[in-house]
């Protein structure tokens, strides 16, 4: 009974590490990504307004990254629910007949 109590905390403590491990990868390596492309947009161009705007698509790419169990788990529900996702109405105008004709 006790090895498998072990074997147990073996396992606890494996997915303990790689969910460190995997916290430590989007934070370090997306992270220096992050930095060294508006190092790289800035280097290039010596735009303050380039260098924010990759700094605003950077920041969206590594929000999307970091919730992507929210957004997978949304898109699923959409798929598994189609009736439940929201619903489009699209208004066809015809300017020719609200100008009267005249254009």
């Amino acid at each position: 009974m006790t090895e498998l109590v072990q074997l147990a905390g073996i396992f606890d403590d494996a997915t303990a590490l790689g969910q460190q491990a995997i916290t430590f990868l989007k934070v370090i390596v997306l992270g220096g990504m992050y930095l060294v492309s508006i190092a790289w947009v800035w280097g290039q161009t010596k735009s303050i307004v380039k260098a924010a705007v990759a700094a605003l698509g950077g920041a969206a790419v590594l929000a999307l990254v970091w919730n992507m169990t929210a957004v997978r788990d949304k898109i699923g529900e959409d798929l598994k629910n189609p009736g439940a996702a929201p619903t489009a109405v699209v208004r066809v105008v015809d300017l020719d007949a609200e100008a009267g004709g005249k254009r």
